[in-house]
């Protein structure tokens, strides 16, 4: 018997070309469906489910999960819900899923398709806006207008509420707002030690990473505690603490520029939390190149030019202008400028933070800002000084062109149109040398070279009024700082509003 008839021989595989008899073997490549082929083509008979053999996956023209696939696990974080909040415990954990991650037991091995979560709304996390004491009515309004439905106006600020992204839309927006500060934490205390306790409680290394700087502020309204600086430290030590639990490691204080500022208020047994999502105050805007003597904040003069009811529209004067505060923030208003367009805040050093989400905000309001043109805006100084001032600010602004700017006395100067506006901080004996004779020259000027215009003027002298010689039709409590002052509106008709 010869060896093939003990045994098949191997195949050979032949490396010559085939002879013209044979017929070459057909090998067919895996077919590559497109949704037009699988629409024309007939289905195919289901394989039998094998116990000993894993479940086939899927091909990439399936537009589901094939029959038998096992999904994979997620990391924490990809449920589909926005990063920065968990649905349970009295605050959302910035970049994380608080769902408790399952075990391979909990996802069993049947090879069931999952269904996906359906993705839930993002928490609502609460917020406090302090402004300028004066301008809480406006501010609340201004955050309405910006998506804050329910902003509530209280003494020094504004609360509302609503999700991360609201947070930063209004520290890109918001004219009025000093800065954006989030809630953590809030409740009773009778001591250090009940703050040092409620501060370790939270979950700090969830919000920003070991490697930012921190820093504590501290103020307090009537609270009994004797030493802020303690409670500052205390507060310190306690989010430090919180780190070397979880982490084994801390994060470093820098208390001039820390990328995490911190603020505690203390009132007098009730204490709130925040996150200070703004870092340097909103009031600057990056403009100010060249200081002037006593300035006005940005924010103040945005909110006279609120509070006076001024519309781009309207000629707009200040004849005592200074650095040009009020000018800017006017012609800003009058094209659509977002006032924190040049600069940074503390919320970009979050675990929350979206650099996407951020970039798109921004590129939507450089897309709404109007193209810059001469505009119905007009300033004067007797002090050439200040002409130069205003125009290197108005010119870091991008506004050089759009403003018109004029050396002149404002006893002297004629009006610029035949009906308008005045809205000026006019100097006063507590930010610069004046008397009653400069108030009562004050008064007939306006009077004699402005009829037909109305004149919002604000000052923190009591005298003021009295000097001026003119009966004010309105007078609106504010603050410049801690300095309180009188929004004063004169009516400038010919013949009358002369007080007697």
């Amino acid at each position: 018997m010869s060896n093939h008839d003990e045994k098949p021989a191997r195949k050979k595989i032949s490396l010559t070309a085939k002879t013209e008899g044979e017929k070459p073997e057909r090998k067919h490549k895996p077919a590559r469906w497109s949704p037009l082929q699988r629409d024309r083509s007939k289905p195919a008979a289901k394989p039998a489910a094998s116990e000993d053999k894993p479940a086939a996956k899927a091909g990439r023209g399936s537009t589901g999960p094939a029959e038998g696939r096992m999904d994979k696990k997620r990391p924490p974080g990809h449920a589909g819900k926005a990063k920065g909040y968990r649905e349970e415990g009295t605050y959302p954990r910035d970049g994380r899923d608080a769902r408790p991650a399952r075990s391979r037991d909990e996802a069993g091995t049947d090879a069931t398709p999952r269904r996906r979560n359906t993705p839930q709304a993002p928490a609502l996390l609460k917020f406090f806006v302090p402004c300028p004491r004066g301008l809480e009515g406006e501010l609340a309004k201004e955050l309405v207008e910006l998506g804050a439905a329910d902003a509530a106006a209280g003494s020094g600020g504004v609360k509302f509420s609503g999700d991360i992204g609201l947070a930063w839309k209004v520290n890109l927006w918001s004219r009025l707002a000093i800065r954006v500060l989030q809630q953590v934490a809030e409740g009773n205390y009778r001591d250090e030690e009940d703050l040092y306790k409620v501060t370790l409680k939270q979950p700090w290394p969830d919000w920003f990473a070991v490697d930012k700087t921190i820093a504590i502020r501290t103020v307090a309204h009537n609270s009994p505690l004797k030493s802020l600086n303690f409670v500052t430290l205390r507060i310190k030590d306690a989010v430090c603490d919180r780190f070397r639990q979880d982490l084994e490691l801390r994060p470093n204080v820098d208390a001039r520029e820390p990328q995490v500022p911190i603020l505690i208020y203390l009132e007098q047994d009730r204490f709130t939390l925040y996150l200070d999502l703004t870092g340097e105050p909103l009031n600057r805007r990056g403009y100010r190149v060249e200081p002037a003597p006593a300035p006005l904040n940005e924010n103040l003069a945005a909110g006279l030019l609120k509070l006076s009811g001024w519309r781009p529209e309207m000629p707009l004067l200040d004849p005592m202008m200074g650095g040009g505060t009020i000018l800017l923030e006017a012609a800003m208003m009058a094209l659509n400028m977002a006032p924190g367009l040049k600069r940074h805040f503390a919320f970009e050093h979050l675990i929350s933070f979206d650099k996407v989400e951020w970039t798109r905000l921004r590129k939507d309001a450089e897309a709404m800002q109007k193209e810059p043109q001469l505009l119905p805006i007009y300033g004067c100084d007797i002090d050439p000084r200040m002409i130069r001032a205003a125009g290197l600010n108005l010119k870091a602004a991008g506004l050089l062109d759009c403003v018109t700017l004029r050396e002149g006395d404002v006893m002297a100067i004629p009006a610029p149109a035949e009906h308008g506006m005045i809205v000026s901080n006019p100097p006063y004996g507590v930010r610069l040398d004046t008397d009653a004779t400069f108030y009562k020259g004050l008064g007939d000027a306006l009077k004699q070279h402005f009829t037909g215009w109305s004149a919002w003027l604000i000052s923190g002298d009591a005298e003021f009024p009295k000097g001026m010689g003119l009966a004010a039709s309105r007078r609106i409590p504010l603050y410049n700082g801690p300095l309180e002052c009188r929004l004063y509106e004169y009516k400038l008709i010919a013949g009358t509003m002369r007080k007697k």
